[in-house]
């Protein structure tokens, strides 16, 4: 069996921390998803900050420190490689790699850029490379969301025809969720008008949320309802069809398939009766399943489940979002 070495750049919390959070499934950082997984070798990680080696010491001890990218790649050769910065360092993050290392894979957190014009930069320089950039958009991995798109695909529950979305903490953050989700099921979003801004905990991470509508095709229409995270946490997605109902519920832990029966109130109508209910996704950790896909490309058995181009689209959304408020909440194209 193969043996891979990895690393983790930036041990914030979805490098690290979220692993100490008792209520979360494990692994949930990208630290302990290659700790624990067989043919994987944890070898060393980076952050700016000493404190967080010493968070990093304690959970995983034979693990080595470093404060910087360049110090961790001068004393380890690395298979895969974890970038968890923030964002605004993410494009000088995988620049370095490229340029210094024979890493196999980066594997990167969302956003992957800030900008189009950092994606064309990137996607330039990676034609020249035989590094694989693969962007974690974590619920690609999530096998409850994958019978969600096939579901979606079979037809079973006929055109799908609206889609509403409440969520918390951004357009860049969760926004890149909903829109790589949206897009993996039903197509691009093509439209985009924004109807009002929400604050929330994100905005300190210059990350807005908005309220919006848009448009998917010719025949769905949506709506993106923004709420403050210090009231509550949501996210949260309905897509209605002519003949039933898919609930997204608890961040995408529960999800309900409802089909259309006849009204138990009213003659001559119909309304969704619940046909089944999936809870406890999230207990299939998506960090997991990454992992798994990661070591598979490796052994040249598998394709990414993610790629540079689903990560790039949902900034053609935000970019159409940025342009409506700022143009007074005026309808925008997100044109690819």
């Amino acid at each position: 069996m193969a043996q891979y070495k990895a690393a983790v750049v930036g041990l914030g919390q979805i490098g690290l921390t979220y692993d100490l959070d008792p209520k979360r499934e494990r692994p949930s950082s990208h630290t302990l998803a290659y700790e624990l997984h067989p043919q994987i070798e944890l070898v060393a990680a980076a952050d700016v900050s000493k404190a967080q080696g010493v968070v990093l010491n304690n959970l995983v001890p034979e693990v080595g420190f470093y404060q910087s990218l360049p110090e961790l790649l001068q004393n380890h050769a690395i298979d895969i490689i974890s970038i968890c910065t923030p964002a605004v360092d993410h494009l000088p993050a995988i620049q370095y790699v490229l340029r210094n290392s024979a890493t196999k894979i980066i594997f990167c957190e969302k956003p992957l850029v800030r900008s189009l014009e950092e994606a064309a930069i990137l996607k330039q320089q990676l034609t020249d490379s035989d590094c694989l950039l693969v962007p974690n958009l974590s619920r690609r991995w999530n096998n409850g969301m994958q019978r969600v798109k096939d579901e979606v695909s079979s037809g079973k529950y006929g055109e799908l025809q609206k889609v509403h979305v409440r969520y918390t903490r951004g357009i860049f953050n969760t926004g890149a969720h909903i829109f790589d989700l949206l897009q993996w099921w039903a197509g691009p979003i093509d439209q985009v008008q924004v109807i009002g801004r929400v604050v929330t905990s994100a905005d300190t991470d210059n990350d807005p949320s908005f309220t919006f509508a848009f448009r998917i095709g010719d025949n769905v229409t949506g709506f993106a309802e923004a709420f403050n995270d210090k009231q509550y946490y949501l996210f949260e997605i309905d897509l209605y069809f002519s003949q039933g109902k898919i609930s997204i519920r608890n961040s995408g832990d529960d999800v309900s398939y409802y089909y259309v029966g006849e009204h138990h109130l009213f003659s001559g109508f119909n309304s969704l009766k619940l046909e089944r209910q999936e809870s406890k996704l999230l207990a299939d950790a998506n960090l997991a399943n990454a992992v798994d896909n990661l070591v598979n490309v490796l052994a040249g058995i598998e394709q990414p489940r993610c790629t540079i181009d689903d990560s790039i689209d949902p900034l053609y959304i935000v970019h159409a979002l940025l342009r409506s408020y700022n143009n007074n909440f005026s309808q925008e194209r997100a044109g690819r």
